[in-house]
């Protein structure tokens, strides 16, 4: 979308937008104390500074860069894909049409705002960008409690506008932030239920044509990786074998194994210390980890047949 103008008369640009909010837990407690940088009179105050920074800096800088790694192939699907190549060559454009997706993300002090636009005209099959906003946030939380950086989420959907390039304004971030800083409360990703009610309208669109059919296959997919948890809310079921199937793959049994381990600790330290609320909170989340634990895999399937003709 085209950014705003300040004159007053012209109307402004503003389009609906799906939206993941992310935030990386712990920075609050990794700053505890901080203040001006110290005089480095001593070696071991430069060590402290960079214990800090390795906290809190490098935290979010590995958050960034994991996502950035994780959207490229998304946003950039391989000319080399085998179902790809299955296809005539008189079909190719199709096929590349139909895996087109638009994602931008903007830096949020220690989070990240990951947006794509419902009504972008060149994408030919919206729910590849809600696809991959679900495989994008349910992978950081798992791979976030595997590697000790823990994180939680939310994605909403909603009307937004870009003030330039890269920067969303509206009720789509406002939503999305609402769901990550007063719903998620801990590490899982939260699914509005306007987003629901999208993924829904898709499934259960009558259109015929290939990309339809390709997006209801997709809403269906992400429908598939939603689990309601026990205060009513929809999360993104990243222990889910839906969610093994699609997006963790391999990983999955590995990434599950030291995300366990992670939120057991987390329990019997925050036990250890009598602190309630986080105490619940992983106690809940050890109860997700135990009920769900990997499934045993099948061949990945594309979600439509090569045979597109």
């Amino acid at each position: 979308m085209m950014p705003p103008s300040e004159n007053s008369d012209e109307p402004l640009q503003a389009g609906n937008y799906c939206v993941s909010f992310i935030d990386l837990l712990g920075q609050r407690k990794a700053l505890e104390g901080q203040g001006l940088l110290p005089p480095f009179e001593t070696e071991a105050e430069r060590i402290q500074l960079n214990s800090t920074l390795r906290q809190s800096v490098g935290a979010i800088i590995k958050l960034q860069s994991q996502a950035e790694e994780m959207l490229q192939p998304l946003l950039s699907p391989r000319l080399d894909s085998p179902f790809r190549a299955a296809l005539p060559p008189e079909q190719h454009a199709i096929w590349d049409e139909m895996n087109f997706t638009r994602i931008n993300t903007q830096r949020w002090s220690d989070g990240l705002v990951s947006f794509l636009c419902l009504g972008d005209k060149d994408v030919k099959c919206r729910m590849n960008g809600v696809f991959a906003l679900f495989g994008l946030a349910g992978t950081l939380c798992l791979l976030g409690l595997a590697t000790r950086n823990p994180i939680r989420g939310a994605i909403d959907v909603a009307w937004g506008v870009e003030l330039h390039p890269g920067e969303l304004y509206g009720a789509a971030v406002a939503r999305a932030y609402e769901l990550e800083s007063e719903v998620a409360q801990y590490p899982r990703i939260v699914v509005g239920v306007e987003t629901v009610k999208l993924l829904q309208a898709h499934l259960a669109n009558p259109e015929q044509d290939l990309y339809s059919q390709n997006d209801k296959a997709l809403a269906a997919l992400c429908l598939g990786m939603l689990v309601q948890d026990v205060d009513g809310n929809w999360l993104v079921h990243y222990l889910g074998e839906e969610f093994q199937k699609a997006i963790s793959h391999d990983h999955h049994v590995e990434l599950y194994s030291a995300a366990n381990k992670f939120v057991f600790e987390q329990l019997m330290e925050h036990q250890t210390r009598k602190n309630t609320k986080l105490a619940l909170r992983y106690s809940h989340l050890l109860h997700y980890f135990e009920s769900h634990p990997p499934a045993p895999l099948e061949e990945a399937k594309p979600i439509i047949s090569p045979n597109v003709a």
